[in-house]
């Protein structure tokens, strides 16, 4: 059983951090101010995309050639390496050209998760003890 602890209303909290600006992007919640590096970060990343998708096309071009040979040159084996191949090529560009809406669409999932006010448990501080 998870337990999520309650702060009591009366007490004094710091302040809260700025919200997160809206939208889906989970790149957004962070600026270059808070995070130093992040503009280079996300420039890295975003170069990395097309390399990822052309190595794909790749992947899908020897396996097409694996499965050409295999099957011209009567190899079940090689058919089926480059037929794999294929798909699991077809699948890699999948993700790599989805992986930005998918990343950002499990961030709005995560979002909304919450625990139930029935496991919520509010803690009372216990009567301070004074020494002397």
């Amino acid at each position: 059983m998870i337990r999520a602890f309650v702060a009591p209303e009366d007490t004094t909290a710091p302040s809260a951090p700025a919200p997160a600006p809206a939208g889906n992007n989970p790149l957004t919640g962070a600026t270059e101010t808070t995070l130093p590096g992040l503009a280079t970060f996300k420039g890295l990343v975003l170069g990395l995309i097309p390399y990822a998708l052309v190595a794909c096309v790749a992947a899908f071009v020897i396996g097409a050639i694996l499965w050409a040979v295999g099957a011209f040159g009567n190899n079940p084996q090689h058919s089926s390496r480059g037929k794999t191949t294929l798909i699991v090529a077809l699948a890699a560009a999948l993700l790599v050209g989805g992986a930005a809406y998918l990343v950002g669409w499990f961030n709005a999932v995560g979002k909304t998760v919450s625990a139930p006010s029935s496991v919520a448990q509010t803690i009372v501080p216990a009567e301070q003890q004074h020494s002397v």
